[in-house]
């Protein structure tokens, strides 16, 4: 025989109003944190449903379980998976909690009132599980930037490396033929560590909003992406095959742009099919001007394009796991701060082509606001 709702205590009425105090939480999530906004349920529900069962035991009046937090790291565990698998931050993460408060009381006092232990103890299970959940995220994001600072530190002393050891060489053999071509691999090693440490330095401004100084100057955008193009292929060989029109003229920022064009093209080249060609395609049309660099190769999931122009972040399906996840934030970053945008097409059957798409005279558009990145 059922019970009526109004004799049941508060563990029962939240067990049999489970799926409804998931669905408005979930419904006021998205509604008040943007982050929620594009994730699946499965990722934003995560651990809220033992949450919510442990709650019930820690309101039953002869459970040992005092709060919904004691004796389990699931909170903790929780707040760990907003940094693994979404774009929270700890303000998005606290609030999610303040929701889910606000929705418990709402269901549980519907036919009668909490009584005051019962309230205590859902205080006490929502703050503690705060604490241990941002707890638990600071942990798995200092985890990720110790990892992130080890991966940089070996990044860097490949290229430093090869300079050394090649200095070195022309001190043993000052005299040789070949120094002319050793002291060009030095210039071109010390030219990929600074690439690597401007890409950091874009990538700490991007998260704190900061637009980042564009010298504008009156330039042919065709013969940048040709000149950078000739740079390149001494580190990578003849892969390259250049689609421009005569000229491209406009007031543009050459050194971001560069940087921009080589951060593509090294992309291509590292997640490309490594034996078909890379197309770089230069034109303008309605007074924008437009650089494609296409590859083909693996395909980028459309649930991960987004993804992959966010500072710090890289493909999840392993096939793209090397790098810093810097250099497409980077020529994001490059492209608005032009008044622009920058995109990608992606399809197995056709390969893959990132765009940049930005005004052929970028001047009217510094003074406008920038937006940080998620």
């Amino acid at each position: 025989m059922r019970r009526n709702a109004a004799a049941m205590h508060a563990g029962e009425r939240l067990l049999a109003a489970k799926e409804r105090v998931l669905s408005l939480w979930e419904q006021r999530l998205r509604q008040e944190v943007p982050a929620a906004g594009g994730e699946p349920r499965a990722i934003l529900v995560d651990t809220l449903p033992a949450v919510l069962d442990q709650l019930a035991e820690a309101f039953a009046p002869d459970n040992p379980r005092m709060t919904a937090t004691h004796g389990t790291s699931v909170a903790g565990e929780h707040g760990g998976e907003r940094v693994r698998l979404t774009h929270f931050d700890m303000k998005d993460l606290i609030a999610e909690y303040k929701i889910l408060r606000n929705v418990l009381f709402d269901v549980l006092e519907e036919q009668q009132p909490l009584t005051a232990a019962e309230r205590g103890t859902l205080n006490a299970s929502i703050d503690a599980s705060i604490m241990e959940a941002c707890s638990g995220y600071a942990v798995v994001q200092m985890t990720f930037r110790d990892q992130f600072f080890a991966l940089v530190a070996h990044d860097l002393r490949n290229p430093l490396g090869v300079a050394h050891a090649i200095a070195n060489l022309i001190l043993r053999k000052p005299s040789a033929e070949e120094v002319p071509t050793w002291a060009s691999r030095i210039a071109d090693n010390v030219k990929r560590a600074d690439r690597m440490v401007q890409d950091l330095l874009d990538a700490m401004r991007i998260q704190t909003g900061a637009r980042p100084t564009l010298d504008l100057q009156e330039c042919d955008l065709v013969a940048l992406v040709r000149d950078t193009l000739e740079q390149l292929q001494a580190e990578y060989g003849e892969r390259f095959s250049l689609v421009a029109a005569e000229r491209v003229l406009g007031y543009m920022a050459p050194d971001a742009l560069r940087r921009a064009v080589e951060n593509l093209v090294s992309n291509a080249v590292k997640h490309g099919d490594p034996v078909r060609p890379i197309t770089v395609t230069v034109d303008q049309t309605h007074g924008r001007a437009l650089v494609r660099v296409h590859n083909y190769g693996d395909h980028i999931p459309v649930e991960q394009q987004e993804n992959i122009f966010r500072a710090f972040q890289r493909l999840t399906d392993g096939t793209r796991s090397k790098g810093w996840g810097l250099g497409l934030a980077q020529v994001r970053t490059v492209a608005e701060a032009h008044g622009g945008s920058v995109g990608v097409d992606s399809l197995p059957e056709r390969g893959t082509t990132f765009v940049i798409d930005i005004p052929c005279d970028a001047r009217p558009f510094q003074s406008k606001p920038v937006i940080p990145s998620p």
